[in-house]
C-alpha cells in the first residue's frame, strides 16, 4: 500500500490497526487521461483517494459543461451529497491526466464504524470539510472579483494549471474562456 494513503490516514491519529483495516478495504485502480469513469444518474456509493493524477467533476446543463470541482493527489474524490444521502448524482467525473486511485466502498467502510469510532470520525470530518469548502466557494462567488478568485486558485492549487484545460478552469470560476483570458492578460501586465 502506498504511503500517501497511509500518511493521509495518520493525520487522523488512527492506530496502526485502524490504518491497516482501512488500507485493507482500498482497491487500487488506474484510469487513462480523459476517462469519464462515473456517469450522472447513479449513486456515488464509494470514495476515491487520489494517489496520482487529477480528476474533475462536472455537470451538463442545457448541453453546456460546467466544472464543479477539481480533485488532486492526496485528496478524497466523492460526490458527498450522493454518497451521504444515497441519491443519484447529477455530476460526471473524469480524469484530466493518467490517474491512480484507491477506491473504498461505502458499505465496507461503514461496517467498521461501530467497532472503530475513530474511523467514523474520518468520514464525518471529510464531510464537514467538503461542506465548508462549498460554503467558502459560494461566498467567493458572491463577494469577490474574478481576478481575486483566479489569483486564489493559482495560490492554492497551482498544479491545476499544469493539466487542466483553460475552458475547465474558466468554467470552474464561472466565466467564459475569453473572460478568463482577459483577466490573465491584465494580471500579467500588472505584474510584469
Amino acid at each position: 500500500m502506498d504511503s500517501k494513503l497511509r500518511y493521509f490516514l495518520s493525520e487522523f491519529q488512527l492506530s496502526e490497526e485502524e490504518v491497516n483495516l482501512v488500507c485493507g478495504l482500498a482497491a487500487g485502480k488506474e484510469y487513462k487521461a480523459h476517462e469519464v469513469f462515473f456517469q450522472a444518474d447513479r449513486v456515488f456509493d464509494y470514495f476515491l483517494f487520489i494517489e496520482e493524477g487529477m480528476i474533475r467533476s462536472y455537470r451538463i446543463v442545457d448541453g453546456n459543461d460546467f466544472t464543479y470541482s477539481f480533485f488532486l493527489p492526496g485528496e478524497i474524490c466523492v460526490d458527498f451529497q450522493s454518497y451521504l444521502q444515497g441519491i443519484q448524482s447529477n455530476h460526471y467525473f473524469e480524469t484530466l491526466v493518467s490517474t491512480r486511485v484507491f477506491r473504498i466502498e461505502k458499505k465496507k467502510i461503514e461496517a467498521l464504524f461501530n467497532e472503530y469510532p475513530r474511523i467514523e470520525r474520518i468520514a464525518r470530518e471529510m464531510a464537514e470539510k467538503a461542506y465548508i469548502k462549498a460554503v467558502e466557494r459560494l461566498k467567493e462567488f458572491q463577494t469577490e472579483s474574478l481576478e481575486t478568485r483566479y489569483l486564489r486558485l493559482i495560490e492554492n492549487q497551482e498544479e491545476l494549471f499544469k493539466a487542466a484545460p483553460l475552458q475547465h478552469i474558466a468554467s470552474y470560476l464561472g466565466v467564459k474562456p475569453q473572460s478568463l483570458s482577459r483577466i490573465r492578460a491584465k494580471i500579467v501586465n500588472k505584474f510584469y
